[in-house]
């Protein structure tokens, strides 16, 4: 059996006036077409974001929704052929999405894989970031595992802590129609195909932890050269590192419980 990938899609509404029109849209469109990838994709999950940690407030924080997309070879899921256009949203430019490809399983596990579900409430801080263009990758990544996340270690509170060392992919895994996303040189096209290179879960038991851990008691990090921000980590929010704050739980599996909106 191959080994599982997923997609993460970060969503990001950007005018609440919108969210009516968008919901609907989701539910009676987007889903639908996602869902025709089945069963080239295994598992289509929607999570929630909760709201976020006292001084967690920047431009890299995502607050709509969070959409994972499970296969087992992203490269050779049903793409343009046999497919009509994907119906394009209610309303333009009201919604920012970073897309994200990973392994389904950590490639580094570094702290609290000792303990059980049972033994602590979980809040996960889900991280994707992609180092500053022109930086010497390899580099970066190794002032990652060797450096930064062992200071991340210390942080107080913190209960678990993994890595996924993102899929290097070109395009889009899904397929792209509608003239919006088609344009040349689109920012909303550029935004989509745009390569991260990691993405991390920091866990801890509730939002005060979080905000004791990073604003009010961070260890000392060490800030690196290709640093694009002054504060951990060290990235500018938005641009090099997107963020939300989970439940361990999804709110939905449109694989296994999707109902179309009436019924």
């Amino acid at each position: 059996m191959s080994t599982m990938e997923k997609m993460v899609i970060f969503h990001n509404l950007l005018d609440e006036n919108a969210r009516p029109a968008m919901e609907r849209w989701f539910r009676r469109s987007h889903v639908p077409d996602v869902l025709t990838q089945y069963p080239w994709t295994n598992r289509y999950l929607l999570y929630r974001p909760v709201p976020a940690p006292k001084g967690a407030e920047d431009a890299g924080l995502y607050t709509y929704r969070i959409h994972e997309n499970w296969a087992y070879d992203i490269k050779l899921r049903r793409g343009h052929k046999g497919l009509i256009g994907m119906t394009p949203e209610p309303c333009s430019n009201v919604i920012k999405a970073d897309i994200i490809h990973i392994p389904a399983e950590p490639t580094e596990d570094f702290l609290g894989a000792d303990w059980s579900y049972e033994q602590h409430p979980i809040l996960r801080w889900v991280i994707a970031y992609r180092y500053p263009e022109g930086a010497d990758k390899e580099a970066c990544d190794k002032f990652f595992l060797e450096t930064q996340a062992q200071e991340i270690m210390k942080m107080p509170g913190l209960i678990r802590f993994f890595s996924h060392k993102a899929i290097e992919f070109e395009g889009s895994a899904l397929p792209i129609t509608t003239d919006d996303n088609k344009e040349e040189g689109s920012d909303k096209l550029k935004n989509m195909m745009r390569h991260w290179d990691r993405l991390s879960e920091l866990w801890f038991e509730c939002n005060d932890d979080w905000t004791n851990a990073v604003i009010n008691n961070p260890p000392a990090f060490t800030k690196p050269e290709w640093a694009t921000s002054d504060k951990f980590p060290f990235l500018e929010p938005g641009v090099d590192f997107v963020h939300t704050f989970l439940l361990e739980s999804p709110d939905c599996d449109f694989t296994k419980t999707f109902t179309p909106l009436y019924y």
